[in-house]
């Protein structure tokens, strides 16, 4: 059905601002523009939390089109001093399901997102107790452009079918307080 966390990992890892483009293209292939454009709204998150308290973020991810997105994520990365050990909570649509790598949370719910549909998705957790300053996280979605038949291939039979992908994210921060 989908790709592991381990294998959609290494094409979240590229730096992110806003919604940046990367392809999985080689270089001197054409990128194209997206089957599906996410855009990420309703983006809610604590600003200011005591080290060793919880944080919250919840936004909303809007497939714009110009196709279905049959293949994406929804998820982010939290902050550096984010508490691994203690229990991430989440919520999101009937269904959905989510995996973690290090600091990374995405996830997928059973379903295609249409054109102007939604997805949405609540995440908790804790900081440790000894963060301090102000913790950066990332939330948005994963698209690729997968054809029918090449859902369960790795990242090397995807980069030599020239399969693009795209992210699109927003920064939350939260500053650290006494």
């Amino acid at each position: 059905m989908r790709n592991t966390i381990v294998k959609i990992a290494s094409f979240a890892l590229a730096p992110v601002v806003g919604a940046t483009l990367f392809a999985t293209a080689p270089a001197a292939a054409k990128v194209d523009e997206p089957f599906s454009i996410f855009k990420i709204s309703n983006v809610k998150y604590t600003k200011k939390a005591k080290a060793g308290g919880f944080v919250s973020y919840s936004f909303k991810a809007t497939n714009t089109g110009p196709h279905d997105a049959d293949y994406y994520w929804i998820g982010g990365i939290l902050p550096k001093a984010v508490d691994t050990k203690k229990k991430i909570y989440w919520s999101g649509a009937k269904g959905t399901e989510c995996e973690w790598a290090g600091r990374e949370f995405w996830c997928w719910a059973p379903y295609v997102l249409e054109v102007g549909d939604s997805d949405v998705l609540s995440i908790k957790f804790r900081l440790k107790k000894n963060a301090r300053g102000t913790q950066v996280g990332q939330v948005g979605a994963i698209a690729y452009d997968v054809p029918s038949g090449a859902e369960d291939l790795d990242r090397r039979a995807l980069k030599e079918l020239g399969i693009k992908g795209w992210i699109y994210t927003k920064k939350v921060k939260t500053v650290v307080v006494k």
